[in-house]
């Protein structure tokens, strides 16, 4: 029997009914609201949600789908709703778009790959609406997920509170970023979150998403190894095991867990912050069946042509701007809609996160020509030499897929296709793109603190 769960009990359809099916058109409904969300027994906060729950309503597809979202404001505030890591239309994509308090707009796109997804606000400032609870799964299935023995997402997530559950305005002392005190699993802490329940030889799909606005989360699963097959949604030529999965906001991991432990014992998947609440367990139980094969297909996947010696055709120096008021616009459109936002709480204070010395919208765009190879080289300055504030920068591209050329001058072992990067402290990355859709597609570092603060430009593709 196969057991589906994308991020909790309320899924509305089956993933072998959806593997099986021919695509469709879906329609799906959506009002994003606030609740007072249960964290754990005992400790409620007022959360902002889509569809009631935290994380929100998960939506499962299949490539192909003629997808109709239909989403209504209920909040008091303007908000919208980008999809990480789909090549949507950029009239579709979210940031230019604004849905104001009480009205309804109707997203309409096709999916085009299978993998792990989630939406999530881009209205700046994105923090204020994103740290809330606003995201949610949205999952495009391959015909091989069927064939696992269950299906579980688990969206990552930190919450700055007292103890009461009041929502704690700023950052914790000594802190630049908005770092949380409380971690979270599909919205629970500690002994709420609910068990992965497995028997003896069955082979799980296990969907990671990381949608804090700072934290990088290390989980570590005692006694097992995960074969790890997707980075970002993209299947890999040559999965690899670990017993460790590092992840960076934005990023997303899809691993399989083979289910060789013993019955009745109890395992866990567990964070290297134990005590800020993530932890889940890993339940046996009784009896066996016989070990589930992998239905994992590895594609065949090339490093692009030419891309390796090409010279970069931008280079951009990340970094953060210590001692001086950040450059953030007031307001205005740029042709963006709401993109240039406004400076609100979580863009104050003495610091601002700078490309190539300049912050949003000071940056300078990056102007492509649709279907022709970009090489994107990636400083990441900041070290020792920025006051001591080292620091990864996970950075996020909108409207395409690129290839990992290298990291600090090494190149993978194979070709990986991500959207999310986090480019080292003190180091650099190369990727390579093609743009598909035209339009103004933004690149930012996906640690929500400096997106809003300036670390933002946008790709220019005609």
């Amino acid at each position: 029997m196969n057991r589906f769960s994308l991020s909790m009990a309320t899924v509305i359809v089956g993933l072998s009914a959806l593997g099986a099916a021919t695509a469709s058109e879906s329609t799906w409904k959506i009002d994003i609201s606030q609740t007072e969300w249960e964290l754990a027994p005992g400790l409620k906060t007022p959360a902002w949600t889509y569809g009631g729950t935290v994380p929100g309503i998960p939506i499962a597809a299949r490539p192909g789908d003629q997808l109709r979202i239909e989403v209504t404001n209920k909040l008091a505030v303007p908000t919208n709703i980008h999809w990480h890591g789909l090549v949507v239309p950029n009239d579709q994509d979210g940031p230019a778009i604004v849905i104001q308090p009480g009205s309804t707009f109707v997203y309409s796109f096709t999916p085009r790959e299978t993998g792990t997804y989630w939406y999530h606000p881009h209205f700046r400032p994105v923090l204020d609406q994103l740290d809330r609870g606003l995201y949610a799964p949205l999952i495009v299935l391959a015909p091989e997920d069927s064939s696992y023995s269950g299906d579980r997402t688990f969206v990552l997530d930190d919450w700055y509170l007292d103890a009461r559950g009041k929502r704690l305005p700023g950052t914790a002392d000594g802190e630049m970023e908005r770092f949380g005190n409380v971690e979270t699993v599909n919205g629970k802490t500690g002994q709420a979150i609910g068990p992965l329940a497995v028997t003896r030889g069955e082979r799980w799909k296990l969907r990671f998403i990381n949608a804090s606005t700072a934290a990088i989360h290390r989980l570590k699963v005692s006694g097992h190894r995960f074969r790890i097959t997707h980075l970002d949604g993209h299947a890999l030529a040559a999965p690899y095991e670990s017993d460790t999965i590092d992840i960076a906001p934005g990023e997303r991991v899809d691993a399989e867990f083979v289910a060789d432990g013993e019955p009745g014992a109890l395992y866990s998947i567990t964070s290297d912050r134990p005590d800020l609440g993530i932890s889940i367990p890993v339940v046996y139980g009784n009896g066996s069946v016989a070990r589930v094969p992998s239905p994992f297909v590895p594609p065949d996947l090339r490093f692009l042509p030419g891309a390796q010696e090409k010279a970069p055709d931008f280079v951009l120096r990340v970094a953060t701007l210590m001692g001086g008021m950040m450059q953030m616009g007031m307001g205005g459109s740029m042709g963006m809609g709401n993109m240039m936002g406004s400076m609100g709480s979580s863009a104050m204070g003495m610091a601002g996160w700078t490309i190539n010395g300049k912050s949003f919208p000071e940056t300078e765009a990056l102007n492509v020509k649709i279907g022709e190879l970009v090489k994107l080289r990636i400083f990441n300055d900041d070290a020792v030499t920025a006051g001591g504030h080292r620091m990864d920068h996970p950075i996020h591209l909108h409207g395409t897929v690129f290839q990992v050329l290298s990291v600090d001058g090494v190149a993978p072992a194979q070709p990986i296709l991500k959207d999310t990067i986090p480019v080292p402290a003190g180091g650099y990355v190369d990727l390579a793109f093609v743009m598909t859709e035209s339009g103004q597609w933004m690149l930012h570092c996906h640690v929500i603190d400096h997106e809003d603060g300036g670390m933002l430009t946008v790709v220019n593709a005609r």
